[in-house]
Formats: structure tokens, C-alpha cells, sequence
């Protein structure tokens, strides 16, 4: 499993914002990882359509005389070393590169679970996929997110869930579909995350839900409840 310290050197790598020394060892690990390699062609892959989103931007008028002016300086002999530069001049590329990562890690969960789907989605054509996006609220973290893969067909699906810390003992957290044909949430099971606040689970609702609207997870008594009791976590639609 690849860790989200090397997500974040992936990020960096495709943007080039590593060191040479750390680019290279990166470089040793992608040859020897083969998921490592797909994680950084899936965030240059984000980066670039992130890129194309700029809106485009024309150039001063000044610059080609800048330009002509350097060349000319050049050609005619070594000139004096200038310590003026434009002040801040990088910030606009840093908030450019920091966006960059930012969406490509926001969009590898869910590219993820695609890939993982990819497979059964060939063998079965009619299968049909909803994906559902989860944000936090309170008393969960702010940066705790969760990503669910629904197949109504085989009434079953995956969550991916990030960043959300183990809950205190004698609690849990539990998987609800809220669907339209039911009063209430529908349980589909317990939820139990790493010590890096990280979980992968298949789960299968414990009734039929045909008409699944969102997902929503909540803290509950250590091994479940036939009946949500407690707070609402994280919760999202398709």
C-alpha cells in the first residue's frame, strides 16, 4: 500500500518540485513500485487538466523589448549581475503548483476506486456505477473525506475514506444508504479505519436499496446499530 508520503513526493515529483537528490531516489522507487508508477501518471494526468483550466493571460507589452534588450546584452559581453528582480514574482507559480497538487490528490481516490471497478465492469456491460463524494461535518475533521463506489445491480460497493482518526473506545463508525423506498437510513456495516485514519471496504447494505439518494456516516456503540443513534460524520450524494 503506498503511503501518503509518497502521494505527496508523487505530487511533487510530477510537478518537479523535488530536489535533484530527492528526484532521483523518487525515481529508483517508481522503478521498483509498480503502483507508485500509476499514482504519479495519474497526477500528472491531473495536473494537466488542471493546467488547461487556466484562463489564458497575454503578455505585457513590454516584454518583447526586455527580451531584445537581454539578447543585445549578451551578444555585446558579460553584463553586471542585477539584484532586482519583481517582488514576489513566484508566488502566482507556487498557488499554481499547490492547486495542482491539491486536485490531483482530491481526484486519486476516486480515480482509484474507477481502476479497481474497471475490470468487472467489462466482464458485466449492464453493471451500472454511481460514485458519491462525502464531506465532513462537525465534530469531524475538516480534511476527512470518503468516496463510495455504489453498484445497485449486485447491491453492493466500496468506500474509500481518508483522514478520519480512529474513533475513541467502545465507538465505531457505521455506513448508512439513505434510500428513497426506506423511512429510515439503512446500515451497511461498520467502518473500521487504520491507525493513519485510512479504510478500503466492500460493504452490502443489510436491506435492499434500490433508490440509494446519499451515504452517510455516523458514530455509533462499538459494533453497530440496527438503528442510527449517533452524529453524522460525513455524509454525501452522487
Amino acid at each position: 500500500m503506498i503511503s501518503e508520503e509518497q502521494q505527496d513526493q508523487a505530487a511533487l515529483y510530477v510537478l518537479g518540485l523535488l530536489e535533484p537528490h530527492e528526484a532521483a531516489a523518487f525515481e529508483s522507487a517508481l522503478n521498483a513500485n509498480a503502483e507508485l508508477r500509476d499514482i504519479a501518471r495519474e497526477l500528472r494526468e491531473a495536473a494537466g487538466n488542471v493546467a488547461l483550466t487556466a484562463p489564458p493571460r497575454t503578455p505585457p507589452a513590454s516584454l518583447k523589448q526586455r527580451i531584445m534588450r537581454e539578447i543585445a546584452m549578451k551578444t555585446e559581453g558579460p553584463a553586471p549581475v542585477s539584484m532586482q528582480r519583481t517582488p514576489f514574482g513566484w508566488i502566482p507559480w507556487a498557488i499554481a503548483a499547490a492547486l495542482a497538487v491539491f486536485c490531483g490528490l482530491l481526484t486519486l481516490d476516486r480515480v482509484r476506486l474507477e481502476r479497481e471497478l474497471a475490470e468487472t465492469r467489462a466482464a458485466d456491460p449492464l453493471m451500472q456505477t454511481t460514485f458519491f463524494t462525502l464531506a465532513p461535518s462537525a465534530p469531524a475533521p475538516a480534511d476527512a473525506k470518503a468516496t463510495v463506489a455504489w453498484q445497485p445491480g449486485r447491491q453492493s460497493g466500496v468506500i474509500r475514506i481518508s483522514k478520519l482518526p480512529a474513533p475513541q473506545p467502545g465507538k465505531d463508525y457505521q455506513l448508512w444508504a439513505v434510500d428513497a423506498e426506506h423511512k429510515d437510513p439503512i446500515s451497511a456495516g461498520v467502518i473500521r479505519v487504520d491507525k493513519n485514519g485510512v479504510a478500503q471496504v466492500r460493504f452490502k447494505p443489510v436491506e435492499k436499496a434500490e433508490h440509494v439518494k446519499a451515504f452517510a456516516i455516523s458514530l455509533e456503540r462499538e459494533g453497530g446499530v440496527p438503528k442510527k443513534e449517533g452524529p453524522i460524520l460525513l455524509v454525501g450524494t452522487a
